[in-house]
C-alpha cells in the first residue's frame, strides 16, 4: 500500500513541476506552441 501512495506522490510531483515550469519554457521560446496557447485561452470565454 505504501508503494502505491509513493507512486501517486511521484506522479503528482512530476505533473506539478511541469505546470510550474511550462510558462517559463513558453516565455523562453520565440513563438508559443499550440498546446500552451490552447491551455491559456481555454477558459477565456466570450466576454
Amino acid at each position: 500500500m505504501t508503494k502505491v501512495w509513493t507512486s501517486i506522490v511521484v506522479v503528482a510531483a512530476i505533473i506539478g513541476s511541469f505546470l510550474l515550469v511550462a510558462p517559463v519554457l513558453e516565455s523562453a521560446t520565440s513563438g508559443s506552441t499550440q498546446f500552451f496557447q490552447a491551455v491559456g485561452t481555454a477558459d477565456g470565454g466570450a466576454d
